[in-house]
């Protein structure tokens, strides 16, 4: 019967809508922000706040030097100007230039560490800059491409989508309700072609009655295997 080719029409317009719409949600779906540009963003945030953090204690153990170095200076020019003769005084001073000494050291220890942790963090912070740049350069080229696509395919939609009410506007309701119900139960293939005596989808051979009623064309024809309706082109 006429109606069957055009149930076979209407399930290849179908697949083919099928199909657009996949892509589309693909595309939807790769549209989001990767997982990979999310965490190098938050990885160049915790490595400017690393770095924020090194360059606070490098200014505070700069501080810490510098006040160390001042004292010292002072109590090494008390010592040795001349001015303290008393022993226990002298002995005192010689102390206090001492364990002055030692803090200057352990200051200066102190800055070494907080340069070193500034500079380690300079080049995290410059390393995660540049994969962010090189990420979101490749990201805003591949959303282009995207979105040029998704574009494409929205056009492609519309017009497909036209054909289809087309089509079913050709087909008689109850014969509609037929495939319509049968094609969510076969993957989206209702209606199978016949490859001589075999359906083209599961390949197993139709019954020589099944054939010639399909051929006849008079009435709906399902495959013995698959149950998809047989369609003689």
């Amino acid at each position: 019967m006429q109606s069957v080719a055009q149930l076979a029409h209407l399930n290849d317009l179908d697949l083919a809508l099928d199909a657009l719409k996949a892509r589309l949600a693909e595309i939807a779906e790769a549209l989001k922000e990767p997982v990979a540009l999310r965490e190098t963003r938050r990885a160049l945030a915790a490595a400017g706040a690393e770095l924020a953090g090194c360059r606070a204690r490098q200014a505070e153990a700069e501080q810490t030097e510098q006040r160390a170095a001042d004292k010292l200076i002072q109590a090494e020019q008390r010592l040795y100007s001349g001015q303290v003769r008393n022993p226990k005084e002298l002995e005192d001073a010689e102390r206090d230039v001492q364990q002055l000494r030692r803090q200057r050291g352990q200051a200066e220890d102190a800055l070494l560490e907080s340069l070193l942790c500034a500079e380690a963090a300079t080049e995290a912070h410059a390393e995660a800059t540049r994969k962010l740049a090189r990420l979101t350069a490749e990201r805003a080229a591949a959303v282009a491409a995207l979105r040029a696509e998704q574009a494409a395919l929205g056009e492609k939609l519309v017009a497909a989508s036209a054909r289809q009410a087309a089509v079913r506007g050709t087909i008689p309701a109850q014969l509609l309700a037929t495939y319509d119900a049968l094609r969510p139960r076969k993957g989206g293939r209702a209606v199978a072609a016949l490859d001589g005596d075999s359906c083209t989808v599961c390949q197993v051979a139709a019954s020589p009655g099944k054939l010639a009623a399909a051929r006849d064309g008079n009435e709906l024809v399902y495959c013995g295997n698959c149950g998809r309706v047989l369609w003689a082109e």
